[in-house]
């Protein structure tokens, strides 16, 4: 009995022996208990990510698979398991079943990866200071971004009424429609992997003041003559300061809510511009204005219309230059001691024949005129002076309008041949001749010996064929 039990235990002995005689490894049945640390990878396109290995007991695995096929970029180690690599294609959201076998088997896991884009990066705008005005359209600010796609844009806080942020690009744009804002934007650019931001700081200021306009460019103010106030007009934005430059002269001022000038002449011979300023944050609008503090006396001129032969171009016109005094000079009728005037013509349509004193002038010292004439007839200008009398201190009075000098020119016969209608010619007041060493050729001399300089008129004359 014991020789039996022997003889089989040897023969057990044997048999198992013979399995092992190829060199092979014992795989101990099929693999069990897979594992992977996460059962869910997030990772991002363009960065590797962090491997995974699992764990497996039981038999020897052989191969390993994964169904569907890992995202493009990403592979599974057949040594063991692990998963590893770079995404290289974004948006990928997908289960993997993950298989390890061998012959007698196999065991699966399941793993989610999702792959996402990279992060935005590296977020700017064009500028980061931007000074919009209430009602006035925003150039468009777009801005340049890099590494993965935005998927949403936002502002922190919201942007001024008006004001968008795009969700295609992130071009801020608009027209603000409410002004007096001043703030910090934090502008984000975002999606699921990160996001990116750029602080701008926005200012909406309201629209600039424009259209400013008082009644009149020039004024001319008697001493201790009040002025009526000059009321201005101003349009677009609402004003918040006025200034002029230079200051008004002493007696004259500006009322710093509406602009208006308004006070009394304190002093004679001052003639200046001023720029007046009507401001707000959005801008300024200015006018010009001129002020002089002086008597009012005023050269005109008196005319009929000339006449000409359109046949023959030969016609003539007669002027009467004349010089009144305002009612409103505080000395009104002042004595006046004499006068000086320059005056320009169109010598390519006219040339000057005579000048001569008027009646009223010829008329002074009992008919034996003024003590001093002086006339000088120039290619384009007529320049005269006159002093009444250097001895008596005579004078005269220009409280009604008064000829002081009488002008005849013939025309210019090439330049109205042929003409059929009415020819305009001109005739201005000439400030500062050429053919003079004056600083002003128009002057009205009172019997104080004062200089004042007179508002002109300008006058256009009409010719008017004769034939």
């Amino acid at each position: 009995m014991f020789m039996k039990a022997l003889t089989v235990l040897t023969l057990v002995l044997i048999i198992g022996g013979c399995g092992g005689g190829s060199g092979s490894t014992p795989q101990l049945g099929a693999p069990c208990d897979l594992l992977y640390a996460l059962a869910i990878l997030t990772v991002e396109s363009g960065t590797p990510m962090i491997p995974q290995t699992p764990s497996v007991g039981c038999g020897v695995v052989i191969t390993w698979s994964v169904d569907p096929v890992l995202p493009a970029g990403l592979s599974i180690s057949q040594v063991d398991g692990t998963i590893s690599g770079t995404p290289t294609v974004s948006g990928t959201d997908q289960f993997y079943d993950v298989t390890a076998a061998n012959a007698d088997g196999s065991i699966s896991f399941m793993v989610r990866i999702i792959v996402n884009p990279p992060a935005p990066c590296g977020l700017m705008y064009p500028i980061d200071f931007i000074v919009a005005q209430q009602g006035v359209a925003l150039p468009p600010q777009t801005p340049a971004v890099s590494c993965g796609a935005v998927a949403t844009w936002n502002s922190v806080p919201t942007l001024p009424a008006g004001l968008s942020i795009s969700q295609v690009d992130g071009t801020i744009s608009g027209t603000p429609t409410t002004s007096g804002t001043d703030d910090d934007y934090f502008i984000t650019a975002s999606n699921v992997s990160g996001s990116t931001s750029f602080t701008i700081r926005i200012v909406v200021n309201p629209p600039a003041p424009c259209n400013l306009v008082y009644p009149q460019s020039f004024v001319i103010i008697p001493l201790g003559v009040s002025l009526a106030p000059l009321v201005p007009t101003v349009g677009c934005g609402a004003v918040t300061s006025w200034q002029v430059n230079p200051s008004l002269p002493v007696g004259l001022q500006m009322d710093a809510n509406n602009g208006t000038i308004s006070g009394m002449a304190t002093f004679e011979g001052y003639d200046e511009m001023h720029i007046i300023s009507a401001s707000n944050a959005g801008g300024t609008a200015t006018f010009v204005l001129q002020i002089r503090l002086d008597p009012v006396y005023t050269y005109a001129v008196n005319a009929a219309p000339g006449s000409y032969s359109g046949v023959t171009g030969v016609g003539q016109v007669s002027l009467a230059m004349t010089l009144e005094e305002d009612s409103g000079n505080p000395s009104y009728p002042t004595d006046v001691a004499g006068f000086s005037l320059a005056m320009s013509y169109q010598s390519d349509l006219l040339s000057v024949t005579n000048l001569d004193q008027s009646a009223v002038i010829q008329a002074l010292d009992g008919g034996a005129g003024p003590d001093f004439w002086y006339q000088q007839i120039e290619a384009d200008e007529v320049v005269l002076g006159a002093i009444f009398s250097f001895m008596d201190l005579a004078v005269m009075q220009f409280d009604v309008a008064k000829e002081i000098a009488v002008l005849d020119l013939d025309t210019v016969p090439g330049m109205f041949i042929g003409q059929t209608g009415n020819i305009p010619v001109s005739f201005d007041w000439v400030e500062t001749s050429q053919y003079t060493n004056s600083a002003n050729d128009l002057l009205v001399v009172e019997d104080s010996a004062q200089g004042v300089r007179p508002l002109t008129i300008d006058a256009v004359v009409q010719m008017v064929r004769s034939d």
